[in-house]
């Protein structure tokens, strides 16, 4: 069993929006509202999950090891669409065969210095996967 605890605006509420966002395969069953506000007011209520996202490229994935003792990575990338009212385009995918040396965050992100990264996009992912012969996207 995990627990998952912390203080009002601590992100528990996200964390498993983003778990169901990897886990759940029909992505257009998916709506997000904040329950979790019962006191507040409307103006004060999240958008969904296109008001949990910033500007640019996010990702949520999953690390595991299948019945076969394979490793996959499975996630979605997530982007608010430029143009659209509230809207974020969803796109799943999968990784086999990545070495276990390597940490899903080391492919989703770029280092600038020691404090500082940037999530790369879809297309750098891909590149960096062909690159190593990590798998298919």
């Amino acid at each position: 069993m995990t627990t998952l605890s912390g203080g009002n605006g601590a992100g528990k509420s996200t964390t498993m929006a983003a778990f169901v966002t990897a886990l759940i395969p029909d992505l257009t069953l998916l709506h997000f509202r904040n329950t979790t506000e019962a006191g507040a007011t409307s103006g004060s209520r999240d958008k969904g999950l296109h008001g949990k996202l910033r500007a640019g490229v996010c990702y949520s994935v999953l690390d595991v090891i299948n019945s076969r003792h394979q490793r996959v990575v499975v996630g979605v990338r997530l982007q608010q669409v430029a143009g659209r009212d509230r809207k974020v385009d969803i796109k799943p995918f999968a990784i086999q065969g990545l070495p276990t040396s390597i940490l899903p965050i080391q492919l989703l992100t770029e280092t600038l210095n020691d404090r500082q990264a940037r999530v790369v996009s879809f297309n750098e992912l891909k590149d960096k996967l062909e690159a190593m012969e990590g798998g298919p996207v």
